[in-house]
């Protein structure tokens, strides 16, 4: 079996599967998401019934179909099983920094008012700009996490495509 081997010195499965990885998930940055939901026929498309013809036509989708366009079934598999590896640990990550970066603060923020009200008031005014500061940053931390699982789906969604037009629809397995 062909491996490589990554920039740590560790070895990495089958070299032709997770160079195709590399150039699949290329095709779909965390930082675009937000820009690309203003102007890709996808994000135009959740309105109505159809989500799916936007999707079919976004650039991220027209690029995948491409690259994979000579990918045996073997391949597909093995690349469409590693996006559901990939989303269900998205997933797992998603949920754990929710907890502690939110559900955790929040709670501790609940006692607190509720143990000293006026003094947790008092700081808040007292040091609003710091306040604000930390609410953002500790909104950003979970927005990165949901970008990043968002993009998981959307590979998966892309991945769906495909295998349903290659006449494969049935051989979908929700991991």
């Amino acid at each position: 079996m062909n491996k490589t081997e990554t920039p740590d010195g560790m070895e990495e499965g089958p070299a032709p599967l997770w160079a195709l990885w590399r150039r699949l998930k290329a095709l779909f940055p965390i930082w675009s998401l937000i820009p690309s939901s203003f102007y890709t026929p996808g994000a135009w498309g959740y309105a109505g019934v159809d989500f799916i013809s936007g999707f079919r036509r976004n650039p991220s989708t027209l690029k995948t179909f491409a690259l994979l366009e000579g990918a045996d079934a073997a391949e597909f598999e093995a690349l469409s099983a590693l996006a559901n590896l990939n989303a269900r640990r998205q997933d797992q990550m998603f949920r754990f920094v929710v907890v502690c970066y939110l559900t955790i603060p929040l709670s501790i923020l609940a006692l607190l008012a509720e143990l000293a009200g006026d003094g947790l008031l008092s700081f808040t005014r007292d040091h609003m700009s710091l306040v604000a500061s930390t609410f953002v940053l500790m909104g950003l931390g979970p927005l990165a996490y949901l970008m990043s699982q968002w993009r998981s789906r959307q590979i998966i969604g892309v991945l769906d495509l495909i295998r349903i037009e290659r006449g494969r629809a049935t051989d979908r397995r929700d991991d």
